[in-house]
């Protein structure tokens, strides 16, 4: 009997230190299951940024565009910056462009500067360009660092509220010469949550500039230093895009001016307005854009710029504004 009450005994006792041992383990596993899936989460988020900066120093666009797109990996507040600047250069025309998009529709307002250098005295008929007087003193002071520049700046901010699985593309380009240009564009968010990849880089965008007989037809202009001048203008352009759109017309100077714009799908858009007429579009269409431009200036120089990107904006449907 002893011998049975012996045995039965260790058998109760190893089965209760096995229920212990297993019940201590449940304990151990639940205590550490946060830390190590705090661990993990940390891990996923290793790659994922709160600031993110682009801007021509690191990119280094030259008559080139590019294309990125920004993922969010969690609910988040993004804050965008935008800052965008051209200089003079002595018969260079410098350019820049910004597009953000949310996939749907514009972010922030599309933005171009450009800067056109002129002369004292210039002539402009449909085959010559001749200008003369240069501006040393706007080419001394720009070369000062810290001291007035002359040129065209465009600034733009916004704040914005994402959800997890968000994306936002955002498109730089610079359409001409990078000297003396350049761009910063730099998101900051609440989190560690976005992720970028370039979409895209290439050269299928194009600026013309009626003072530059950039232009098919006729434009001609006549400045006289101080005394003014005058400007006819008649010009038009035709361009095939193949993927998404980005159009920019600028007229500006003129007493008398109209913009016609065709679209791919036969659509007509006629501008009239004295002054400053500024029309964008952009668009996943695509095939013959026709641009036309006719107008009349007195004492001010007319200003005709018209500025193509061959790249999809990501929008759904197609977005277009008319400033007067």
């Amino acid at each position: 009997m002893k011998k049975k009450e012996i045995i039965s005994a260790s058998i109760v006792a190893v089965l209760l230190c096995i229920s212990l041992l297993t019940f201590l383990n449940q304990n151990i596993d639940e205590c550490t299951t946060p830390e190590n899936n705090e661990k993990t989460t940390q891990n996923e988020l290793v790659n994922y940024s709160n600031h993110l900066e682009f801007n021509q120093e690191m990119i280094g666009l030259e008559k080139e565009v590019v294309q990125f797109q920004i993922q969010f990996h969690r609910d988040d507040v993004i804050n965008v910056s935008l800052k965008m600047f051209v200089s003079y250069v002595d018969e260079t025309i410098t350019s820049g462009y910004c597009v953000l998009t949310d996939g749907e529709k514009p972010l922030l307002e599309p933005r171009g500067v450009y800067y056109i250098p002129e002369r004292k005295y210039v002539i402009v008929t449909p085959r010559i360009r001749l200008s003369l007087g240069k501006f040393w003193l706007i080419n001394f002071l720009n070369n000062k660092a810290g001291k007035i520049r002359f040129g065209s700046v465009s600034n733009d901010s916004g704040r914005f509220e994402v959800q997890k699985g968000d994306y936002w593309y955002m498109t730089l380009a610079v359409p001409t010469s990078s000297e003396k240009s350049g761009f910063s564009l730099i998101l900051k968010s609440l989190y560690n949550s976005m992720e970028v990849n370039q979409v895209t880089r290439q050269s299928n965008l194009g600026f013309y500039s009626a003072n530059y007989n950039q232009f098919s037809g006729k434009y001609y202009e006549i400045k006289l230093g101080l005394l003014g001048g005058l400007s006819v203008c008649d010009v038009s352009e035709e361009i095939t895009i193949k993927n998404g759109s980005i159009i920019d017309i600028s007229v500006a100077g003129h007493r008398k001016g109209n913009v016609e714009v065709f679209l791919p799908n036969g659509e007509e858009i006629q501008i009239n307005e004295k002054g400053f007429i500024h029309y964008v579009f952009l668009g996943k269409t695509t095939g013959k854009f026709k641009v036309a431009v006719k107008g009349l200036s007195i004492y001010y120089m007319m200003n005709v710029v018209f500025q193509y990107i061959d790249i999809d904006p990501h929008v759904t449907t197609n977005y277009s504004t008319k400033q007067k």
